[in-house]
């Protein structure tokens, strides 16, 4: 069936060209691919994740690294301790500390008993080795006293 409006007795308003035509000429242009922008967005993406890729790996490495020297740096520590309390341990062990006093002239005592010291000596002993005051006063604090005199000093810090 024929359109109503291909017929000519019923559109009187169109007009035909009589002299050459005067409309332009139409061309079918080629759609545009969306696909190579697509494919160059991903490439930009995929080449900013690998790029991301590489600096966190980096990152890593380098965080490795210091753990690598802090770890190096802890054994070498405990290694110096250990030789250190061997070296204490053989200062300390009775066969040297023997040998010690007899090189410097002393010798093993006959009795385990206490001998009694005079308060005038521990006094004149005390005032040499400058724990006394000099007007002769001894305090002799509680360690619940001290504890006050810190806390008037320090306030509410610990």
């Amino acid at each position: 069936m024929a359109s109503p409006w291909e017929d000519h007795a019923l559109a009187p308003d169109r007009v035909q060209p009589t002299g050459p035509s005067t409309r332009p000429r139409l061309e079918v242009v080629p759609r545009r691919r969306r696909t190579t922008s697509i494919i160059a967005s991903c490439c930009v993406v995929l080449f900013g994740l690998l790029l991301g890729t590489v600096a966190f790996q980096t990152r890593i490495a380098q965080n490795q690294l210091a753990l690598d020297t802090s770890e190096r740096a802890v054994n070498q520590a405990r290694e110096r301790y250990d030789s250190l309390r061997r070296a204490r341990a053989e200062l300390r062990s009775p066969n040297r500390l023997a040998v010690e006093a007899r090189r410097l002239g002393m010798v093993p005592a006959t009795s385990g008993g206490f001998m009694t010291v005079s308060a005038e000596t521990v006094a004149a002993v005390a005032v040499h080795a400058g724990s006394l005051a000099d007007s002769g006063e001894q305090e002799i604090a509680s360690p619940f006293d001290r504890f006050a005199k810190v806390k008037a000093v320090a306030g509410d810090a610990p």
